[in-house]
């Protein structure tokens, strides 16, 4: 047979020429010093990087296929009609793959036996294949949604001599799965679907560094022209967003002096959020709260969501309520006719379809009237989360692709029309470039396993104005506190990736005081990844907890400033049992942080040591503890 060499860029494809007869012989691409070998007919694929190397297991049984040049890389098509294009890319792999719309493909990874794997569930995991621990947390498959639970889609297998990077275009319709088979491995899934028609399969091997998927995926939204920084994102207030804590305020904290006792303690930048009930709430902000709040520096604005719709007379939010040509006329139903419920079935899933196709539109006129009340930011519940919705309902006929775009299109309106400062729910990469700040994305989502404990043990609802799931302290078992913020297993993944693009925090259920006896550890972190804390506040609450939240926003200033935060570049960890951890900024600084029981050379426990260029280091460690709590 006839062989042709084909150079492209920097990669050389060495393969038959134009078509390859069944069965098809290997294909083999340069990309830098990386070759990998594809063999088309199973889809195995291997590299020598410089060693042999599994890329991707064989997908199915070989089969008769027919190979074409076309482009920078060679075309063929399996048996199920799936197409499958592939080239070299830098020094890896690209590997595009179509299918028909409601088919699926599931595609395991290699077989590991040891190493870790770099998984951006939340801020980001390192999950080592062999620790019982998360062996036993996945004893059964869980899946990792690529526009949900993963912040972005891509993740590494780290080995002590290489990262093997894994990373897609989008994350829509794809999740990565997880279980335990002999060690931790891993799968990746993906529905075609409308707006899912391919999946974008980047590959690429670099050396051993726990970032390596991070670092890769900023890349490639780079090289696409997609990454969107804070200045790409700007609006007039957002430089009040830097160096400031976040806080929900409840009850009294709504009201003016609260405001006095923050301007008291010190605190000179914060970002204050409400969810306010007129039906029943005696503390209600209004334009002098939020005029006063803007006088003295601080970013306030209130809840608000456009997924849920409620009878006007009983709804639990004023965001519940709509039109009433919009509800219950625009809610969701599925392919058997039946209504979508909402959270907790709490009235229905409202269609995005539907409020779309309204005059004038209910968001632009919320975030209208936002403005007007005096609010400079604004928190959306869920529309960032990433859960699309089919809609089957007569008149707002829908696809997720579509309710994808609808909920892109009128979170942009915050800031391209209202010019309001904006912060949503679990912001991933597909919305980070509509959204300043996140609440959810730096908890690890792995806390899913443990939602049904929560709901128990977690505290209710009560009293109104000074909710026991927020304000009270939980003292959680030692599984639980690996399982929701044990240091060794956590890595700054969002923040390599979007750290100048996204002020990422912690979920509203985990402020800073709820989990008795972390506090000082998730204070450490904060300042070690320059992500700032997160309160639920009144003004009792302010008054046992203000010096911890002085120092928060003193010690983050002194660590982070308050400029534009800068990419964060480096991580390492300093010690084999991973409890001495260090960060890098493109700055020049680097922040270590002690999470060990024991001084780590004269750096104490759940101290953090921050070293500038051409000047000495200084530590910095939490208060003391505040007073016990009292409900």
């Amino acid at each position: 047979m006839k062989q042709v060499t084909m150079r492209v860029g920097s990669a050389v494809l060495i393969g038959a020429c134009l078509a390859i007869p069944a069965p098809a012989a290997p294909l083999q691409l340069q990309a830098g010093s990386n070759t990998y070998t594809i063999d088309p007919a199973s889809l195995e694929i291997r590299a020598t990087a410089p060693s042999p190397l599994q890329i991707m297991p064989p997908l199915h049984a070989p089969e008769s296929v027919t190979v074409t040049a076309e482009g920078q890389g060679w075309r063929w098509s399996d048996v199920e009609g799936r197409e499958f294009h592939v080239s070299a890319e830098g020094t890896g792999l690209h590997l595009i793959i179509s299918g028909k719309p409601g088919t699926s493909l599931s595609w395991a990874m290699p077989q590991v036996a040891s190493g870790t794997w770099s998984i951006p569930d939340g801020e980001g995991m390192a999950y080592q294949v062999n620790d019982p621990f998360w062996q036993n947390v996945y004893h059964r498959r869980r899946c990792l949604g690529g526009t949900t639970l993963l912040s972005f889609p891509a993740w590494s297998h780290i080995s002590e001599t290489h990262a093997l990077t894994y990373a897609l275009d989008d994350g829509f319709q794809s999740k990565l799965c997880l279980q335990n088979k002999d060690g931790l491995q891993a799968e990746l899934v993906h529905d075609f679907a409308d707006g899912a028609e391919t999946i974008d399969l980047h590959v690429d091997i670099g050396k051993p560094n726990p970032l390596a998927p991070a670092l890769f995926y900023r890349r490639l939204l780079k090289e696409h022209g997609q990454f969107k920084s804070f200045a790409d994102k700007a609006v007039t207030n957002l430089p009040r967003l830097f160096g400031a804590p976040h806080a929900y305020v409840w009850g009294d904290g709504r009201d003016l002096a609260f405001l006095d006792d923050l301007k008291k303690l010190g605190i000179e930048r914060i970002v204050l959020s409400y969810d306010q009930d007129p039906h029943s709430d005696k503390h209600l902000v209004g334009p002098a709260y939020l005029k006063k709040a803007y006088t003295e520096g601080y970013l306030a604005g209130p809840y608000d969501a456009f997924e849920n719709g409620q009878p006007a007379k009983t709804a639990d939010s004023p965001a519940a309520i709509w039109p009433d040509d919009l509800y219950p006329s625009g809610c969701l139903h599925d392919a058997q006719g039946k209504l979508v419920p909402g959270f907790a079935n709490r009235g229905c899933e409202m269609s995005s379809e539907a409020i779309a196709q309204r005059t004038p539109f209910v968001p632009a006129e919320r975030y209208r009237d936002h403005r007007a009340e005096g609010a400079s930011q604004v928190f959306i519940d869920v529309d960032a989360f990433g859960d699309f919705y089919n809609d089957f309902t007569p008149g707002h006929l829908m696809t997720k692709a579509k309710d994808r775009a609808h909920r892109l299109a009128r979170l942009d309106l915050a800031l391209s029309r209202f010019d309001l400062l904006q912060g949503s729910e679990n912001v991933t990469a597909w919305s980070a470039p509509v959204a300043h700040y996140s609440h959810g994305t730096a908890q690890a989502h792995v806390m899913a396993i443990w939602e049904k404990p929560k709901a128990n043990r977690f505290g209710g609802y009560w009293p109104p104005e000074r909710q026991a799931i927020y304000f009270a302290p939980y003292t959680p078992t030692p599984d639980e506190v690996r399982l929701l913020f044990g240091a060794a297993d956590r890595l700054p993944l969002f923040e390599a990736a979007f750290h100048d693009s996204v002020v990422a925090l912690d979920r509203w259920e985990f402020g800073l005081m709820k989990m008795r006896g972390l506090e000082r550890q998730r204070f450490a972190r904060a300042l070690l990844y320059g992500t700032p804390t997160i309160w639920n506040l009144d003004r009792r609450e302010l008054a046992r907890v203000g010096t911890w939240l002085k120092a928060a926003q003193d010690d983050f200033r002194s660590i982070h400033g308050t400029d534009v935060p800068v990419a964060l570049t480096g991580f390492a960890w300093l010690t084999p049992d991973q409890s001495v951890q260090q960060t890098k900024f493109a700055d020049g600084r680097s922040i270590t942080a002690n999470f060990g029981s024991e001084s780590w050379n004269d750096l104490g426990p759940d101290c953090v040591r921050v070293v500038r260029p051409n000047k000495q280091p200084s530590d910095v460690c939490p208060p003391a503890d505040p007073a016990p709590f009292k409900q």
